[in-house]
């Protein structure tokens, strides 16, 4: 990364995967799993330190050097690079048609469709055609009968055509190569229909600009390319297709600063088609001149091969090979492509930390260097439990909630009104994206509030920048605020003030102000003996958070942790409310063991939990299986040691979500067993009902797990 040793690079992306188009074909025929052709964003941009931002651009502002986002403020730029691929041109129609992109959805969206149309099918053959008699196209054809198979079991039951508006398949192609690939389509009683224009579609079948029809059940867009139509919000010059112009060095004619390469731009004055060898081609020009743009040099013309290998895959272990006016269809064909893109793949399905990064981890001269973020940097429980005792406060009778007796927050009575519920609470970056770090700080901090049945009224903020250039500063302090500000709107809770210094290591949080009746405050230490016991979040964030600094963490996996973090505990707590629950606080740093232990002890009350019912989030089992935990997960054990583990579950990954730090986590709701189940119904598909509290022996509070 010598060319932008001292540049922050950043991937905006709308989905957390990108996919290979040459395997695609590999897919359909089986001859690969569904992962091989994908390039996990995710865990690819932690492996090289580069920001990831998951969110759709939506224009630019040319003149500021902003990228515009859906739904959050712009990011600046300096120099900027858009390959945001095509689109199929569609004529209108029904749901008939089936679009190959966006890539990342078509399996789903085809195993949907062939099962829809079987359904209806009532037992005659099923009818697909594929529109586009190009390579693409063409490839499909060859190797979409064993998707087919393998998804409603019989592809002798289908009858495929081929739908191209020009005159021959594969045009542009040597002869030969056309006539390889029509015997084998005429093997498999494809049909070929040519200089057949489709028009457009109704619900049973292809309507062509001669007025003639043809039924069918599914049609597949493998046709010529288009522009993206969010290309034309970007307020650059483009081609007489939508395409965004550029000189031969792959900048836009109408920003320096602007780089655009594969199907997303067209270079002034070519002729060039819309083929994926180009955009891979075009990556290492890109990147040197990308980074000679910042350096001020001069930069590099792209010269494209005038001519390049084509392989077809037929989906029998064969593929056509094409060079020139040269062509093959055998075996060795298909072994050289699976060779090719295999070797592609395997560069960007490497997500191992670098070396150097490894080692800067985990030196032991920099405790806090792989030290986990969210509630995972919290202080361990230990050290609050012998220093807290050492305050000396004076008495006050306006204190209703303090350090006598510790809960989610402290509750002061000013005169005779009702009281003021305050909470604090900050953590340091777990995720290099300010705007989303602002809005889960703001959910975390308002957490507490909502546990205890207060009504948040205002928020102080408290942040520490990093070191840096002060419109850098500024900037990640725009954006935490804007971020917090979107999730402070829904509750109507205004930033009124604050504190910001400069230190290590970014950190952002809140003290939030909030009104409250004593006596209806939810206490943390009420429950009462046979209570059920209410989790309304699933636990696992802080080993994901974990797996995220190690580029561990799945894409798949981090969707459903961010979706986990932004949902607010507002709802359940007022429902909480509602149905009178005797005790509630929120789960999160000390752990589920941790808080429950906290909610039993005042009252000396144990509790039987129920490891098996216990909601995990999607791949935090996996990574407590490999031995993966959060930097505060071993103190949370050793602060919070009351519990009796079943022997076949000592090692069990639902014991080690116990001590697990939550970041944004649920809430923990003790609540009459009869009122429990209609509590549930309202709390949402990742509630369950872990255990019951029950009455302690003499030793004191306990914490029992079954299986």
């Amino acid at each position: 990364m010598g060319a932008f040793a001292e540049t922050r690079l950043t991937c905006v992306s709308n989905r957390t995967v990108a996919t290979y188009s040459g395997m695609l074909s590999g897919v359909l025929a089986g001859q690969y799993s569904p992962s091989r052709m994908e390039i996990d964003l995710v865990r690819l941009c932690a492996a090289c330190n580069v920001r990831f931002i998951h969110g759709g651009a939506t224009g630019l502002d040319v003149e500021g050097r902003l990228l515009k986002i859906e739904d959050r403020p712009p990011i600046r730029y300096d120099v900027l690079s858009i390959g945001i691929g095509s689109r199929p041109i569609v004529p209108p129609g029904s749901a008939l048609g089936l679009t190959i992109k966006p890539m990342q959805t078509f399996l789903s969206r085809l195993e949907h469709k062939l099962r829809e149309c079987q359904a209806h099918a009532e037992g005659r053959p099923l009818r697909i055609a594929i529109v586009g008699g190009g390579a693409a196209g063409v490839e499909i054809t060859f190797c979409l009968p064993r998707f087919v198979e393998q998804t409603i079991g019989n592809s002798s039951a289908v009858e495929f055509c081929i739908v191209e508006n020009g005159s021959e398949l594969l045009a542009g192609m040597p002869s030969r190569t056309r006539s390889l690939a029509m015997q084998e389509l005429s093997k498999r009683n494809v049909e070929i229909m040519l200089d057949s224009r489709v028009e457009s579609l109704t619900d049973t079948s292809i309507v062509f600009e001669s007025r003639d029809e043809r039924a069918a059940d599914l049609v597949i867009w493998a046709t010529s390319a288009t522009a993206q139509d969010s290309l034309a919000s970007f307020d650059l010059p483009v081609d007489d297709r939508g395409f965004l112009l550029t000189s031969d060095t792959l900048q836009s004619i109408g920003s320096k600063a602007v780089f655009v390469v594969g199907d997303s731009g067209t270079i002034q004055g070519s002729n060039l088609a819309k083929a994926g060898v180009y955009a891979v081609r075009q990556g290492p020009i890109l990147f040197e001149n990308m980074g000679r743009f910042l350096r001020g040099e001069s930069l590099k013309s792209w010269r494209p091969q005038k001519q390049f290998l084509t392989l077809l895959n037929s989906g029998d272990g064969r593929a056509i090979a094409t060079y020139g006016g040269w062509s093959a269809h055998a075996k060795w064909c298909w072994r050289l492509k699976d060779w090719i893109d295999s070797r592609f793949m395997d560069k960007y399905q490497n997500y191992q930390l670098p070396e150097m990064s490894k080692a800067v981890q985990s030196t032991a001269d920099d405790p806090l260097a792989m030290q986990c973020g969210g509630c995972g940097c919290k202080a361990p429980a230990s050290l609050l439990q012998r220093s807290l005792p050492t305050i000396s406060n004076p008495p006050s009778e306006h204190v209703l909630l303090g350090l006598d007796s510790p809960d989610d927050v402290a509750l002061v009575r000013y005169g005779d009104g009702d009281a003021v519920a305050a909470s604090t609470d900050f953590f340091s970056a777990f995720i290099d994206d300010p705007y989303l770090l602002g809005r889960v700080a703001a959910l975390n901090a308002l957490s507490d509030l909502y546990a205890k049945g207060a009504e948040p009224r205002a928020a102080l903020s408290i942040a520490m920048l990093p070191s840096g250039p002060p419109p850098q500063q500024e900037k990640i302090l725009e954006d935490l605020l804007a971020g917090a500000a979107w999730e402070f709107e829904g509750p109507d809770v205004p930033i009124v003030g604050g504190h910001t210094i400069i230190g290590p290591k970014l950190t952002f949080g809140f003290t939030i102000l909030g009104d409250a009746v004593a006596e209806q405050v939810l206490n943390k230490a009420t429950a009462s003996p046979g209570d059920c016991l209410l989790l309304t979040k699933p636990l696992g964030v802080g080993v994901l958070l974990a797996a995220q600094m190690r580029a561990a963490c799945r894409s798949v996996w981090w969707e459903v942790l961010i979706s986990s973090l932004l949902e607010s505990n507002r709802p359940a707590a007022l429902a909480a409310k509602r149905h009178e629950v005797s005790a509630a606080t929120d789960v999160t740093g000390f752990g589920l063991a941790g808080h429950l232990l906290e909610m039993l002890a005042p009252q000396q009350l144990s509790a039987e939990v129920s490891l098996g019912s216990i909601p995990l989030l999607p791949g935090s089992a996996d990574l407590f299986d490999a031995g993966l935990e959060s930097t505060l997960a071993p103190s949370n054990r050793e602060s919070f040691h009351s519990i009796k583990i079943p022997s076949d579950q000592t090692d069990s990954a639902k014991v080690a979500a116990l001590f697990d730090p939550q970041t944004s986590g649920g809430l923990l709701l003790s609540i009459n067993r009869v009122r429990a189940e209609a509590l549930l119904a309202e709390c949402g598909s990742s509630a369950a009902l872990i255990g019951s509290v029950t009455d302690s022996d003499e030793t004191g509070s306990k914490l029992m797990l079954t299986s």
